[in-house]
């Protein structure tokens, strides 16, 4: 069953990981996608994954997120490809590792840009599209670390907070016009941003096997793939949720539920 059959959809960040996840679910189910990442090598061969399995999918190279006239560029070309434009996937991120006190202020608006205010403007962009149809699903990927936290990723953490915040509102602006708008919260997920400066994957150390896995502070006992969110990025995208905006759904194998 096609459950996006004839829909279109432009997913930011879909040249790796969670964004590549949600790009080949949608796909599969009958979804055209336009794939937006600033790496384009990893767009591309998304776009051959997809290709390869029969689906549809476009990249118009190398796009950065922040940079608006380009995002209207993608934007336009979408609705000139395929007539319309009913699902966005706010879903590009960055993250760098600082403390406080050695932070600089180049880093905070470096993480911000990409992690919040592109939400802004890729959902400005598609809402000036979906008013017009009195339909569409903005989706926008914001992680347990809005609400919960560790140390040195202080701008990640307001930037993801902040995507919540502006889910919210958005919801409520745009209901009238038919637009839902919902963000995922993912836990520990084992994308190329679970690797750390060192090359070490994160989700792959002694220490996370052991307090993370062994001791069920996941309680399901592993790590996240991006599957896992494709799927709950597809229900957010489908007419299975049809009567639900403004939520924050949480997708981290009970992480957030343990001391």
């Amino acid at each position: 069953m096609a459950r996006l059959a004839s829909k279109t959809a432009i997913i930011t960040g879909a040249g790796s990981g969670i964004g590549r996840g949600i790009a080949e679910e949608y796909a599969g189910e009958g979804a055209s996608v336009v794939l937006v990442d600033v790496n384009e090598e990893g767009a591309r061969q998304t776009k051959a994954n997809i290709d390869g399995a029969g689906g549809t999918a476009r990249c118009y190279g190398k796009t950065d997120v922040t940079d608006y006239d380009a995002m209207k560029e993608v934007r336009d070309q979408a609705v000139k490809d395929f007539g319309t434009l009913d699902i966005m996937v706010n879903n590009a991120a960055i993250v760098i590792y600082d403390n406080l006190l050695e932070s600089t202020l180049e880093d905070w608006r470096k993480v911000i840009e990409v992690d919040l205010e592109a939400v802004y403007m890729g959902s400005k962009l598609a809402a000036e599209v979906m008013v017009g149809q009195n339909s569409g699903r903005i989706i926008s990927t914001s992680s347990i670390q809005s609400f919960m936290t560790t140390s040195q990723v202080g701008a990640y953490n307001a930037a993801k907070a902040g995507v919540v915040g502006l889910t919210k509102s958005m919801a409520v602006e745009l209901a009238p016009y038919n637009i839902l708008v919902n963000a995922i919260a993912p836990g520990a997920i084992k994308t190329g941003m679970s690797v750390m400066e060192d090359g070490t994957d994160e989700t792959e150390t002694e220490d996370f096997k052991e307090n993370y896995l062994a001791k069920r502070r996941i309680p399901m006992g592993r790590a996240g793939v991006p599957s896992d969110i494709a799927g709950t990025a597809l229900f957010l995208a489908s007419e299975d949720c049809r009567y639900m905006t403004g939520q924050l759904l949480i997708v981290d194998g009970g992480f957030s539920l343990t001391l």
